[in-house]
C-alpha cells in the first residue's frame, strides 16, 4: 500500500520555491525546496513539517475551529 502523505521528494524538480500561507492571518513564507531537502531529506513528511511550522502560532489552539491557524500550500495543486 502506498503512503498517504506528501514528502519533499514529491515536489523536487516541480517547484523551486515552496510557498506556505495561513488562511486565518497574514502569516506566510517561502522555502527553497533544495534547501528543505538538503536539511530534512527527500523523504521528510511535509504534513509534520507544516505542523512544526505553525507550532508557535498564537491561534494554533484557538477554542473555535474556524479561528485556528490553517496553513495551505497554494502551489501544490498545480504540480501534483
Amino acid at each position: 500500500m502506498g503512503r498517504s502523505y506528501l514528502v519533499f521528494g514529491d515536489i523536487a524538480g516541480k517547484l523551486a520555491v515552496h510557498r506556505v500561507e495561513c488562511t486565518r492571518c497574514s502569516r506566510k513564507g517561502q522555502y527553497r525546496v533544495a534547501k528543505l531537502i538538503a536539511r530534512d531529506g527527500r523523504e521528510d513528511n511535509m504534513g509534520e513539517w507544516m505542523s512544526d511550522l505553525k507550532a508557535d502560532c498564537p491561534r494554533r489552539n484557538a477554542p473555535q475551529l474556524h479561528e485556528r491557524c490553517d496553513l495551505l500550500c497554494p502551489d501544490l495543486p498545480k504540480v501534483l
